[in-house]
């Protein structure tokens, strides 16, 4: 793939639209819908249920606008990554107490590795955890495997589940309780230099990732997988590549957050209730702001499940005592205000699914960003899909590699 061409090509087609992704609709009401065009609205207010579940999905019912219609085509398109195919099939006793998703992805992991790292001796991985891919990395491929991680109780079960599962001849795995970090760590920096040796990084948490990709500038293979995207900082983490620094995008923590949005279709049921959530919050907010107004943006908070299943009033009334406010309205009160708010509680939603249609294409973008800076750095580089989505939504994953 032309990283670079790719990059320039999403970084076109987003930064004229940076009004609408940079920006929090919530926190930025009413003049951040005003950011949004009329027709893209009109077409968002025409669709049913079913309309509005497509365009969460990334389809578009009936008659869109064409510059919407266009706009998504592109970013379909250039948001369209290789996957990678095949499956390392692991035993009933290789998965035993591992759920779904960590399995699904150990089988993927593995396919992954089989045939990029024959010359590979040695491995550390950050964030091991457990130890479950260092234990199966040594056992399938023989490897020296160092797993990283700063929590000693997970590593003390590791150690456990080595001893019961009694391999043959042993194995080679070393847990080291630390936490990786930019700056030098001489008892830690030797094990990402070599050209035997794999640096992997399996869902490393915000500038983590980063972090890892310096580390291993020494490496012969490295992986990872990024998620925790919001945790970044700019200008710190973005860009990262010299590239990337001649084409970049006006990132905020509110863009950032954004880039954790990107997710596989929602069934039926998880968009109503996502719709369901929307429609509190949101009605709470305008509650809020009409009743306190010195207050400016009050954070709701996260709530119980249970109480979006309640009327508006038992969900108002739970989010107004924990903040210690009182509106002095009865439940019937705050219920009638919720259904006269309807209207413009389904902007606020109509305009948050126009909004997140961004999210996969920046969350590429900050991939293609160090995709380039590993090329930078000498590296032959692939950026592929990994997981199913359905299990595992952030499944991009980074592959470098140098000559033995």
């Amino acid at each position: 793939m032309d990283f670079q061409a790719r990059l320039e090509a999403l970084t076109h087609q987003l930064r004229p639209w940076s009004p609408l992704w940079s920006r929090s609709i919530l926190q930025g009401w009413p003049g951040s819908g005003a950011a949004y065009p009329q027709d893209w609205l009109a077409y968002a207010r025409s669709l049913d249920e079913a309309g509005e579940q497509r365009l969460d999905q990334g389809a578009l019912a009936g008659v869109p606008p064409p510059a919407l219609c266009a706009l998504l085509g592109a970013l379909q398109e250039l948001t369209a990554l290789p996957w990678h195919e095949g499956i390392h099939a692991l035993t009933v006793a290789e998965t035993q107490g591992l759920s779904a998703k960590k399995t699904h992805e150990l089988e993927r992991v593995l396919a992954l590795l089989a045939p990029r790292t024959r010359f590979i001796h040695q491995a550390v991985d950050i964030g091991g955890g457990m130890g479950h891919l260092a234990r199966l990395c040594a056992r399938t491929f023989g490897w020296t495997f160092h797993s990283i991680d700063r929590d000693a109780a997970l590593q003390d079960k590791g150690r456990r589940w080595l001893t019961r599962t009694h391999p043959r001849g042993g194995d080679t795995v070393c847990f080291i309780q630390a936490s990786v970090e930019d700056g030098l760590q001489p008892q830690l920096d030797p094990l990402f230099s070599g050209r035997d040796r794999a640096s992997i990084g399996l869902h490393t948490c915000g500038p983590l990732a980063l972090t890892q990709l310096r580390k291993s500038q020494g490496a012969g293979f490295v992986v990872n997988i990024g998620c925790c995207y919001d945790k970044l900082e700019v200008p710190r983490d973005y860009p990262v590549s010299r590239f990337g620094s001649e084409h970049p995008l006006p990132f905020t923590p509110h863009a950032l957050a954004l880039t954790t949005r990107g997710r596989h279709h929602k069934t039926e049921v998880e968009f109503a209730r996502m719709k369901r959530v929307y429609a509190w919050r949101f009605a709470f907010d305008l509650l809020s702001r009409r009743h306190f107004p010195e207050r400016g943006f009050v954070r709701a908070g996260d709530a119980p499940r249970a109480l979006y299943a309640e009327r508006f009033a038992v969900y108002a009334r739970d989010r107004l005592e924990r903040l210690g406010l009182d509106p002095g309205m009865t439940d019937a009160e705050l219920n009638a205000f919720e259904v006269s708010v309807r209207a413009e509680t389904r902007d606020l939603l109509l305009c948050h699914l126009l909004r997140d249609r961004f999210a996969r294409a920046l969350e590429v973008v900050l991939l293609l960003d160090r995709a380039l800076l590993l090329e930078e750095s000498g590296f032959q580089v692939e950026l592929l899909q990994l997981f199913d989505p359905r299990l595992s939504p952030r499944n991009l994953a980074l592959i470098a590699s140098r000559s033995a």
